[in-house]
Order: structure tokens, then sequence, then C-alpha cells
């Protein structure tokens, strides 16, 4: 028998039994000892240190800078000062459930602001113009 042929019926003979193993269900040890990410649990929020949790429904009166107003989607974006009990200053977006909050407001417009967390989220209860834009 020549060379050429011996190997065809070597990989015939070979095929079918590596085709069985590699096709095979993994057994549960090797799923657990898979080289796959471990599903970590969902991140946690945590308040920034020194402000507590916000209690639900209760009003936080803010000011700040109007930067961005998207009435399409319902939010503005505020650079505020520090919210007394809720958050330190940072420039963030809030939601507006109440169209009518949008009325006169622009960017750079000083504003008043309360918010408000819920199961829902946090939303804007009241906002206010100081001041007209820039």
């Amino acid at each position: 028998m020549s060379p050429k042929v011996s190997a065809v019926i070597f990989l015939l003979v070979l095929m079918p039994a590596t085709l069985a193993l590699s096709c095979r269900p993994q057994t549960r040890l090797e799923k657990t000892t898979a080289s796959s990410p471990t599903r970590q649990p969902a991140a946690q929020i945590n308040n920034p240190p020194g402000f507590p949790p916000a209690v639900l429904d209760k009003p936080y009166p803010g000011t700040g800078v109007v930067t961005i107003v998207n009435r399409k989607e319902g939010w503005v974006e505020i650079e505020h000062e520090e919210i007394k009990d809720l958050m330190p200053a940072m420039q963030m977006e809030f939601w507006i459930r109440n169209p009518a909050l949008f009325n006169d407001i622009r960017v750079g417009d000083k504003v008043d602001f309360v918010v408000v967390e819920d199961k829902v989220g946090q939303h804007l209860t009241e906002l206010k113009r100081l001041s007209p834009g820039r």
C-alpha cells in the first residue's frame, strides 16, 4: 500500500472519533473550568461620600445654568450647584414630565429647580428662570 493511501485510510478512521469528541456536550466540570468570563452582579449605584440616599418623593431645591434643552425627549441638562442632602455640584440631565416646565427656558438661563426622586427615577417638578441666557 502506498503512503498516500495509508494516510487517507488513517484520516478516515481517525476523523469520526475526533468529530465525536469535539461535538459532545460539555460536562458540568468543563463548563466551570472554561475560560469564559464569569458573570458579575449588577453594579450598585453608590451615593457620593457625604450624601445620604435620596428620600423618595422629597423635594430637593437646586440652582444652576441650563446647558441643553431637549423638548423632544423631555429633559434638560443643568450645570448645578450642590443640591443639599442629594448630590454635589455637577452637570447632569434631568427628566421633565410636565412639558409646561419647558416654557421660557433656554440654554444659558440661570434657573431654580426642584428635583424629586420617585420609584421611576429623578425628575424636575419645578423649573424657573432667574436670568436670561448669555
